[in-house]
């Protein structure tokens, strides 16, 4: 007769214990690689510039979970939705649909891409989405969220410097745009100026990407007078990713040179 080989109790512990920590490593680990990937929201993001952030966050490679946010998705290019995780449609102006899309995004980031293309009269589409967006992003549910602003040079405490007074008439010129842009930083700088990155560019143009882009003084007279949209998108989304050159909480005056 031979006595039946039966498991040690212990050991058999043992293993389970074993067995289970190993899945909560793996767990642990799988978590820590998904946080790496940013979630990304464009608010704007069928606009020339959104078009252009988009595409920079797809290149960095970085494996960024992109949602486009806009008024009439139809409008996003076909090419450019590709490359978006998702699409939201909505209004900026509404605290109601910013919360939505941010829930859905499960945002890390928000871009404000904002604009009302090359019209230069009133409007209040940069000021009143700002306050919508900053009250949503005050609720502690989105606390973490951080923001990137795209204004223009010219607005806050900085001026249009060309020479001969040629700035001058710029800046009146874009009075409207500029009111617009300070009411928009003005929202975010008095109520989450900490998680917040504001970039001034020149003059947008598109079609004359250098690939590169320097930064400049409020009073210091700018070494060109236009930034490429690709060419700010590409320094935009490189900043927000990495903070090289510009941090959350601070401002940057840019253009694009030779």
């Amino acid at each position: 007769y031979r006595k039946p080989n039966h498991p040690d109790p212990a050991k058999k512990r043992q293993s389970k214990i074993k067995t289970i920590n190993k899945y909560f490593s793996i767990s642990t680990q799988k978590s820590s690689i998904m946080k790496l990937s940013k979630s990304v929201l464009i608010i704007g993001a069928s606009g020339r510039t959104g078009n252009q952030i988009i595409q920079a966050l797809s290149d960095t490679g970085k494996g960024v979970n992109i949602t486009a946010f806009c008024r009439d998705p139809t409008k996003l290019d076909a090419n450019v939705q590709s490359l978006c995780t998702q699409v939201v449609k909505g209004n900026a102006r509404s605290e109601q649909d910013l919360q939505h899309a941010l829930e859905v995004s499960r945002a890390d980031i928000v871009v404000v891409s904002i604009g009302n293309g090359d019209n230069t009269g009133k409007t209040d589409i940069r000021t009143s989405s700002a306050k919508a967006l900053t009250k949503v992003l005050s609720q502690p549910a989105f606390q973490h969220v951080q923001a990137v602003v795209i204004s223009s040079i010219g607005a806050g405490e900085s001026h249009i410097k060309v020479g001969m007074g040629i700035g001058k008439m710029i800046e009146f010129q874009l009075r409207h745009v500029l009111h617009d842009h300070n009411g928009q930083e003005e929202a975010f700088t008095k109520t989450m100026k900490g998680r917040t990155m504001i970039f001034r560019p020149t003059g947008l143009k598109e079609g004359k990407a250098t690939g590169k882009v320097v930064m400049f003084g409020s009073n210091e007279k700018s070494q060109t007078i236009e930034t490429d949209r690709k060419d700010l998108a590409e320094y935009v989304a490189k900043q927000m990713l990495e903070e090289t050159n510009v941090s959350f909480g601070s401002t940057a005056n840019i253009t694009s040179v030779p």
